[in-house]
């Protein structure tokens, strides 16, 4: 076999078929704005959808905020006290608290109404309250909505920006936005909605049995955010799983510790992890739907510059990959 340098044309950037690079951001403003449920609508024109967005997530916020009150900065990533610091006052304003934070102004309200420095407040936060599985649930739901009311804006900022290569009249298979947050809920729904139904299913399958899994092996007790709150910021990716835990498994009582909690608890962790790769592909088979993918070149050795956009395709007499143009040549000898 002969050494050949492969042509660096080869060396491709994926762009979509209409020369749009899929990388190209919107900006930190849009990126902040959405941390504000309702403000990239309103910042759209959509004044409508925008007073949804927001009260929809300060009433889910705050149907659970009722129940839990200053428990929340017990879940918070760092503890809160009197003391100052910079950390301790991002702990105050509900900096620290995940999901929540992305549904900004109302945890920023709650952790106001909510904070008593004092030392029977800071013990307070420690006292479990009843229902505090399924207000946990709420209040984490409402940043998960309002991380997709955000996706939501981002995604109509892009079509706008990017329409004028759009032929008149596209539109996707379905919403990516909406797509990622049915795949919350119930994994590989989004892909369902999106035409892909067979993938949802076994995308489902999969991530249902590591999550049941986690659960058998724990006796139930893998989620519980009081105990295990920085694993239930992973286990809550998987929103039908969490929502069931809270509501069946959480509140079951506890006659011992299970001898494979541990286990359970990564496996339901995991799972979440699994279905937030999922949510995101979910997105992007119905972003792709409208902006589709193709293959740029990038200028070739000596100067020559590749096609600007090269197919793959299957060759079946060979049972690979065939690349059109020069490129598949020098791939066919460069692996003959």
């Amino acid at each position: 076999m002969r050494d050949r340098a492969l042509p660096a044309n080869l060396c491709a950037r994926m762009v979509t078929k209409n020369g749009i690079d899929p990388a190209k951001g919107l900006g930190w403003g849009t990126f902040l704005a959405g941390f504000v449920p309702g403000l990239l609508q309103f910042q759209l024109g959509q004044k409508a959808k925008a007073g949804l967005a927001f009260v929809s997530c300060l009433a889910l916020f705050f149907a659970g905020w009722v129940i839990v009150g200053e428990r929340l900065f017990y879940w918070a990533l760092f503890a809160a006290d009197d003391k100052g610091g910079l950390a301790n006052g991002m702990v105050r304003f509900g900096m620290m608290t995940l999901p929540e934070m992305m549904n900004l102004p109302a945890n920023v309200l709650g952790s106001v109404l909510a904070f008593d420095g004092t030392p029977s407040g800071l013990r307070n936060q420690r006292n479990p309250r009843d229902l505090e599985h399924i207000a946990a649930w709420l209040t984490g739901a409402s940043g998960m909505l309002a991380a997709f009311w955000a996706a939501q804006g981002h995604w109509e900022f892009r079509v706008r920006r990017d329409q004028k290569f759009l032929a008149d009249g596209a539109k996707p298979i379905a919403n990516p936005a909406l797509c990622a947050g049915l795949s919350w809920l119930v994994p590989g729904l989004g892909h369902a909605k999106a035409g892909q139904k067979d993938k949802g299913v076994l995308l489902c399958i999969a991530v249902a049995v590591v999550f049941a899994f986690g659960l058998i092996f724990s006796g139930g007790h893998a989620v519980d955010r009081a105990q295990y709150g920085v694993w239930w910021i992973g286990q809550n990716l998987f929103g039908g799983g969490s929502l069931f835990a809270s509501l069946v498994t959480g509140p079951w009582p506890s006659s011992g510790t299970p001898i494979d909690l541990d286990l359970g608890i990564v496996l339901c962790t995991v799972a979440g992890l699994m279905n937030l790769v999922v949510m995101c592909d979910a997105y992007t088979v119905a972003e792709r739907s409208l902006f589709p993918l193709g293959v740029q070149g990038t200028p070739a050795a000596g100067g020559a510059t590749g096609s600007a956009t090269e197919s793959v395709a299957e060759d079946p007499s060979t049972g690979g990959a065939a690349t059109g143009g020069a490129a598949g040549g020098a791939i066919g000898e460069a692996t003959a």
